[in-house]
């Protein structure tokens, strides 16, 4: 039989506590109500209540490893949250597969994309339509800014618009093979220099018989053609100067008028040259006075009439000399 006593006093605890015990206050944090959790990818749903108790939303996460999650809040938002991109191929993105979609924003609308994908092509947005793409702004503006844009047409590029505008702040560049414009009228406002470089040839075809071309200048004109230089009209043509006309020539200069010709001069003609030829099949003068003053003057003629009407005929000279040739006769009456 035992000896041993028991003791009159036993513990009340194992140690003894020296702070208190510590609660969580949802006072001031929200409250959670979980609807139901996994048991293998510990997805859940659960209710959430802020402490001012009206702001609460309805979360759906998915696996625990993948992040997804769909958020309803009280203000009637719907939010859908992926999971981080890894290195697992197509991880962190949004799905969608469908047959068709309807979409009726009555608010602005904003979208914002980051530059992802394959690194280095620097792409935030890429599109692929298997069919027409159309957009319409009805009865407003359609904007597009970026640093740089490039729009490639493998076929044909069309711009329609009751007017179009294109403005640059620097170079207007523009290449092609061949460039046709039609319009009804058309104006071209250059402030500096306008030049055409490399042209093979240069051609205006007016078929209107109505049609004119008008060069108005304050300054000066200058033509340089290294090869020959046709005017040609069908009809009248003048050249009027105001403070002098000159033209020149290092070769020949030829003035032809099939029908005639006509050199006027009110104010007074002077021709100078090393020598002048006349050759013509009729030749007259009409002057109101005319001089000759020459060192040598000959006349060759086959018949020679001089005629004062009226008044008289003068050969003055140191000697006077009538000759005929042959056995002619000299008549004077």
């Amino acid at each position: 039989m035992s000896k041993v006593k028991p003791a009159k006093t036993y513990p009340d605890t194992i140690f003894g506590q020296k702070t208190p015990d510590e609660a969580q206050n949802l006072v001031n944090g929200p409250r959670f109500n979980t609807w139901y959790k996994g048991w293998f990818t510990r997805s859940e749903i659960y209710e959430r209540m802020m402490p001012d108790g009206l702001t609460s939303a309805l979360r759906i996460e998915g696996p625990d490893s993948g992040g997804a999650a769909i958020v309803m809040n009280s203000k009637g938002n719907i939010k859908l949250i992926t999971g981080k991109r890894t290195d697992v191929a197509g991880s962190g993105t949004l799905d969608m597969n469908t047959q068709g979609s309807n979409q009726l924003h009555n608010g602005r609308t904003n979208i914002q994309y980051n530059e992802g994908g394959t690194e280095g092509d620097k792409q935030a947005l890429n599109v692929l339509c298997y069919g027409d793409h159309i957009e319409q702004a009805m009865g407003s503006k359609r904007q597009i800014k970026a640093s740089k844009i490039i729009i490639t047409a493998t076929e044909e590029l069309v711009l329609e618009g009751q007017n179009i505008s294109i403005n640059a702040q620097g170079d207007l560049q523009m290449a092609a093979s061949s460039f046709t414009t039609a319009q009804v009228n058309k104006k071209d406002i250059v402030i500096g220099q306008n030049m055409k470089f490399g042209a093979g040839e240069d051609t205006d075809l007016q078929f209107d018989p109505r049609a004119s071309k008008v060069i108005l200048s304050p300054g000066n004109v200058s033509h340089t053609i290294a090869g020959a230089y046709k005017i040609k009209s069908l009809r009248r043509m003048e050249v009027n100067a105001v403070a002098g006309l000159f033209m020149s020539t290092a070769a020949t200069a030829t003035l032809q008028g099939l029908a005639g010709m006509i050199v006027n001069g009110p104010g007074g003609m002077n021709l100078n040259a090393a020598k002048t030829t006349f050759k013509t099949a009729d030749f007259d003068v009409t002057s109101a006075k005319t001089n000759f003053i020459t060192a040598d003057f000959d006349v060759n003629s086959s018949k020679i009439d001089f005629t004062a009407l009226p008044g008289d005929v003068s050969l003055t000279g140191t000697s006077v000399k009538l000759k005929s040739r042959g056995e002619g006769k000299i008549y004077l009456n």
